[in-house]
């Protein structure tokens, strides 16, 4: 028996990137005020730090990335690498799941970091397995890579500059 094959059109996957970046907003809960308010006044930003406003549309191209990255190995030949990158694709989008309700609601810099840190290091190790398999192919875990990369500079500095009233730790810098 063989099993239909998943194939949206890009302007598909482009809507549901939009969705599910709603919906990673959503369950992070509503927390007690506003976000960008969080963001800029309330804790020490890395002077490199990027504007609120942009944080949406990053996520929006990296979940489409990341979905385009799924469709493909749903619909590819069973490999060892098929495994690995659809075993981590689970702690990647638990990660962006949670993130803003560890962020937003605990205020925990500490942990935001700690989050930002490993969806850095499982976008890259997604990205090297993904170069075994199909260079074209692994291009899809690139934008993640690049962002939490760089994100991960602005959540470290943050953690170091600010205390952590969830974790109960002072700023160290």
């Amino acid at each position: 028996m063989r099993t239909a094959k998943i194939k949206l059109k890009w302007w598909q996957l482009a809507l549901l990137s939009v969705a599910v970046s709603i919906l990673g907003k959503i369950a992070g809960g509503k927390s007690s005020e506003d976000e960008e308010t969080i963001y800029r006044e309330k804790f020490n930003q890395a002077p490199w730090a990027p504007p609120a406003w942009l944080f949406g549309p990053a996520w929006t191209i990296n979940n489409f990335f990341l979905l385009w990255a799924l469709q493909d190995l749903i619909n590819s030949e069973d490999s060892l690498y098929k495994k690995s990158l659809l075993w981590l694709q689970l702690p990647i989008w638990a990660i962006f799941f949670t993130f803003n309700y560890i962020y937003f609601n605990k205020r925990s810099t500490v942990l935001a970091a700690v989050w930002t840190k490993a969806d850095s290091v499982l976008a890259i190790i997604s990205f090297i397995l993904a170069m075994k398999k199909d260079r074209k192919f692994s291009w899809n875990y690139a934008p993640l890579a690049a962002w939490t990369t760089f994100a991960s500079t602005v959540a470290d500095y943050q953690a170091l500059k600010n205390p952590d009233p969830f974790m109960k730790t002072k700023a160290l810098l």
